[in-house]
């Protein structure tokens, strides 16, 4: 009878919990110690920042994905594209980039291994059911599901595409401030920004901590 009631209390704890998360945004702090520049002839890029899921500054909901702050800055005395971001895995694979909102509301649908313990999120739905990840309990259901109204995902959506790195075209001297969703994968490398100008294509790598 005790260990039924011990059972008890801690369901409902798990149950008080997982509201609490649904309900809430979680701190989670910019992942990269200082901003990372590299730059080129042509092109400087600098990473400012990169924000997992439930973090005020990222359009995230779903904790498979990461959001990457870059700098694009054309350095050049000509216009230039910025084509895609991805990133390059210790195996030499690319992963990337998410293109419309709908992907980073989801988990993300790549061959690679996911970190953390997210891979085990259980198909079957049930209430006060809970996984572990990063040192913290998250509810099982998706946070897109929590209580968002019909106009957020409306102007989340429509920050996306104002957000999202892809075919961004930069006049001499330009600068901006946009974002690449990746997965939030393990072993990775390095970020790649592809980008094109008069007709040819470049690359650029920066090394990840």
């Amino acid at each position: 009878m005790r260990q039924h009631y011990c059972f008890s209390l801690l369901l409902l704890f798990l149950i008080l919990i997982t509201f609490g998360c649904a309900g809430s945004k979680v701190q989670t702090t910019n992942l990269l110690a200082i901003p990372m520049r590299v730059a080129s002839a042509e092109l400087a890029v600098t990473v400012l920042g990169i924000y997992g899921q439930v973090n005020e500054k990222t359009l995230v909901e779903e904790y498979g994905w990461r959001e990457y702050i870059i700098e694009i800055e054309n350095i050049s005395r000509k216009p230039l594209t910025v084509r895609n971001v991805k990133l390059l895995r210790q195996d030499g694979s690319y992963v990337d980039s998410a293109s419309t909102f709908e992907q980073i509301t989801a988990p993300p649908d790549v061959q690679a291994e996911l970190t953390g313990d997210i891979a085990e999120k259980a198909a079957s739905i049930a209430v006060g059911q809970v996984i572990p990840f990063g040192g913290q309990i998250f509810s099982i259901f998706s946070n897109t599901a929590s209580g968002t109204t019909a106009r957020a995902k409306a102007n989340a959506k429509h920050d996306f595409l104002l957000r999202v790195l892809k075919n961004v075209e930069l006049a001499p001297a330009g600068k901006v401030e946009r974002s690449a969703f990746l997965p939030n994968i393990s072993r990775v490398k390095v970020l790649v920004v592809d980008f094109a100008q008069e007709g040819t294509t470049y690359r650029m790598e920066i090394p990840l901590p």
